[in-house]
């Protein structure tokens, strides 16, 4: 029996040619976009459907074949997205890092020492920040891969290279 995996929704249809927007969960984009073939939830079973083209990639714009009007791809909108668990690669299955799991780890500067446990991890959309206190004072560090030197989980500490000023912001 074949197994499948969740990995969207169609959306809206767009313009006239049976054209929909797709929305596609982030760890499954490559996955999706290498696949043969893609299934659409139809009556509670998964129903095979073949990709035309795609239009672009922000939002996701995909025409499939043998939908080729309006009233068709009103039909499979907002419908679950899945592919075959064969289809999907392992490091899409890889479970996104708990942030919150640094919590309480101990950020010290190759430069200035311990700087101090982390209070709160913060994830915006240009980066994850460290909430911490220094000297008093509330600090945001970037958690960036050009400033992390090590992570020791077994002693909770991040040994980083902090750009020098960094802690005056």
């Amino acid at each position: 029996m074949e197994k499948y995996l969740k990995i969207g929704r169609t959306g809206k249809s767009f313009g006239t040619e049976g054209a929909l927007k797709f929305k596609v969960e982030e760890p499954f984009l490559d996955d999706f976009f290498e696949a043969q073939v893609i299934f659409i939830e139809l009556l509670g079973k998964p129903v095979p459907f073949f990709v035309d083209h795609i239009h672009n990639e922000a939002p996701l714009i995909v025409k499939l074949e043998e939908v080729d009007s309006r009233k068709t791809a009103l039909e499979l909108a907002g419908k679950a997205l899945f592919l075959r668990a064969e289809d999907v690669s392992e490091t899409s299955l890889e479970k996104p890092l708990d942030l919150s799991a640094l919590e309480g780890y101990r950020i010290v500067d190759q430069t200035l020492g311990a700087i101090g446990p982390i209070e709160e991890v913060l994830e915006f959309p240009q980066q994850i920040m460290a909430v911490l206190q220094y000297e008093g004072r509330e600090v945001l560090i970037p958690l960036n891969s050009q400033f992390i030197l090590e992570v020791n989980a077994e002693d909770q500490r991040i040994e980083m290279d902090l750009p020098e000023g960094l802690l005056e912001l």
